[in-house]
């Protein structure tokens, strides 16, 4: 009983690293193999706890089985890794004679909230800092392939628009409804205009068919808070090769405030992906 205990709590913090790591190295990875790989880095250790070179091996085979086996992606990855525990193993030992508990199992647990806290902190800061080191906004050509077409329209990334889609997290880009609107199959359009996310905020409105592509998203903004409705795009590409991570559109009626006459806002993730070398792309 207590090796799988000790097994357990090695994935959990195999697990918040590379879940850390996912997210600054944008790797995409499914959470089912995060998990797999937090069990591949958690069983040997805990057999052979002293030895260096199991250690090493082990490191190895968990980042490759969470991160692929292509070089460049790993290694990036790889470092994240190396950089998330670095830094929850010191928040961990500054806490460790500050936290007394009587039951090791909210120990244990306690010691899980400090990991994800400390580098839930981290991955923020870490894109703040990235951020600022570049410009607030950037406008560039792009090519959004949603609905079966692919519609070229000029894009805008601005640091203010950080909305995201509350179940997957994904982000929100808000596209000019008359940028895409004659590729909008007729039945949905005309959904979509007769909605009324006032009196009926749920997505009963539209055909079953495209449910499985679309999610509700709650907006604040000075006016208030409202609903509307995220459409799922099959890929967003930018002319520097780049693409975006997935995720959802928000259609508005009004362009009349988009910047630099853009079709499109987008989030402000894409900043890193629209990046060659540091994570922005700059428009002449």
């Amino acid at each position: 009983m207590y090796g799988e205990v000790i097994v357990g709590v090695n994935m959990l913090f195999n697990y918040a690293i590379l879940s850390f790591a996912n997210k600054i190295g944008n790797a995409e990875s499914p959470r089912k193999r995060l998990v797999l790989a937090s069990f591949v880095g958690a069983v040997p250790v805990t057999l052979f706890p002293t030895s260096s070179i199991v250690v090493i091996i082990t490191f190895i085979g968990m980042t490759v089985c969470a991160f692929g086996r292509t070089f460049e992606p790993w290694k990036k990855s790889a470092s994240m890794v190396l950089v998330g525990a670095l830094f929850a193993g010191g928040m961990l030992t500054a806490f460790q004679y500050r936290i007394h508990t009587f039951n090791d199992w909210i120990t244990v647990l306690t010691y899980a909230i400090i990991a994800y806290a400390s580098l839930y902190y981290m991955r923020k800061k870490w894109l703040d800092v990235r951020i600022a080191r570049h410009v607030s906004e950037l406008s560039a050509t792009s090519n959004l392939q949603i609905w079966g077409a692919t519609i070229q329209m000029d894009v805008f990334v601005d640091t203010g628009n950080g909305c995201t889609e509350p179940l997957s997290g994904a982000p929100v880009h808000f596209v000019s409804l008359k940028a895409v609107e004659e590729f909008i199959p007729q039945d949905l359009k005309e959904q979509l205009l007769s909605w009324d996310p006032v009196s009926s905020p749920t997505l009963s409105h539209f055909s079953s068919i495209y449910h499985k592509d679309m999610r509700l998203v709650r907006l604040q903004t000075v006016q208030g808070r409202s609903w509307v409705v995220g459409f799922k795009f099959e890929q967003w590409s930018i002319v520097t090769g780049k693409t975006l991570r997935p995720g959802y559109i928000v259609l508005t009626k009004s362009d009349r405030r988009y910047p630099e006459g853009a079709d499109a806002i987008l989030h402000v993730s894409a900043m890193e992906n629209l990046n060659q070398e540091r994570g922005t792309a700059h428009a002449a």
